[in-house]
């Protein structure tokens, strides 16, 4: 979802991809995250701005800010940490807010923890921002060696690859002239 979210930036995407409650819904259903989005415009830009504050978590040059600006949105959501299950889905797990918290205050409570996660397991490495010609998608690296460059091969990585071969192919083509 952090990811997710991150990624619907103008900064990241060219265009703003937040637009409406259904992109909300659509990315928390594939994150399975049961908390639903009241539908406002002003949720809607509260949840740009921290998209907005997630990118310059992502961003900062050491840990050490990251930790500021982490402790910070934990702070600003009022984490409150719980085990609990839900209908959908019995099985315990965190939350990180109190159940009657709004949806952006959820939100920052899920993605702080998340991103907060990766720096304790030691993995910030995986989060990274595409390699490709004009694509600044960011992406997390699930692969067994940790070496991903693109967000999509088959798109960002292809594109490379196939410019790569068409140089090569243009190279032999004069040598062999």
């Amino acid at each position: 979802m952090t990811v997710a979210l991150i990624n619907t930036s103008p900064a990241r995407g060219g265009e703003e991809g937040l637009n409406d409650t259904d992109t909300l819904r659509a990315m928390g259903g594939e994150a399975r995250v049961y908390y639903q989005p009241d539908g406002s415009k002003a949720e809607i830009l509260a949840m740009r701005k921290l998209r907005d504050r997630l990118d310059d978590i992502v961003k900062a040059p050491d840990n050490r800010q990251r930790f500021t600006m982490l402790n910070e949105l934990f702070y600003s959501a009022s984490a409150i940490p719980q085990i609990v299950t839900h209908a959908e889905d019995p099985r315990p797990h965190f939350h990180y807010t109190l159940e009657d918290a709004s949806y952006v205050d959820h939100l920052k409570g899920v993605t702080a923890y998340a991103l907060s996660r990766l720096i304790i397991i030691g993995e910030w490495q995986r989060l990274r921002t595409c390699s490709g010609n004009a694509c600044n998608r960011l992406f997390f690296d699930t692969t067994r060696n940790g070496k991903r460059l693109y967000c999509d091969s088959r798109t960002c990585g292809n594109r490379i690859h196939a410019a790569r071969y068409r140089i090569r192919a243009a190279e032999r083509s004069l040598s062999e002239n």
